[in-house]
């Protein structure tokens, strides 16, 4: 994948800060049951940042089922180790960003792209790489406050790989277009 800016550290921990307060008040499990998952699922939370869906979707699929936490911050894939490590999660594995690649391709139940495409410098490369790792019937959840919808929905079924499926309160669920392995 191409390399992304990173942010700076202190702007990482001001946004683990921000986030700690949106999954108070919108708990991420919530979120998750919307989108569908469910145990033994495998789940990829795209842009993990502190782990907040990634710990809660490791608590839902069970120790059945894996979750691929990936993200170019050292200290987002830090903060996941740290939580493995204190709680003693056997079915998260982090992955550094540009290195998705080593994801089985077609093993992903759920590929989860919250609060993170409007920082993608090449969100059709990124929407590529995930449905090649999306199961036939696997879903893409998305949701990013700082796009329209009109935007966030031209820029993920433009790229002919993902049809809409659904929309939750938080969230909306795109199908992979089966047979479709190139951007348009």
């Amino acid at each position: 994948m191409k390399k992304t800016h990173q942010q700076s550290n202190i702007d990482f921990r001001f946004m683990s800060l921000e986030f700690r307060l949106r999954d108070w008040l919108r708990p991420p499990s919530k979120i998750l049951r919307e989108a569908g998952a469910l145990p033994g699922m495998t789940i990829l939370d795209f842009g993990c940042g502190p782990g907040g869906f990634s710990v809660a979707s490791a608590r839902l699929v069970g120790p059945e089922g894996c979750v691929f936490a990936v993200d170019i911050h050292p200290l987002a894939l830090n903060s996941i180790q740290r939580i493995i490590a204190k709680r003693g999660f056997k079915n998260i594995q982090t992955v550094f960003g540009e290195n998705i690649a080593d994801i089985p391709e077609g093993s992903v139940d759920i590929a989860l792209l919250y609060d993170v495409l409007h920082d993608l410098p090449d969100p059709g490369r990124t929407l590529v790489e995930l449905q090649r790792l999306l199961k036939p019937n696997g879903v893409l959840s998305v949701s990013d406050h700082h796009l329209k919808e009109a935007l966030l929905l031209s820029l993920i079924t433009g790229t002919g790989l993902y049809v809409l499926s659904g929309r939750t309160r938080w969230t909306f669920q795109f199908d992979r277009i089966k047979n479709s392995r190139t951007a348009k």
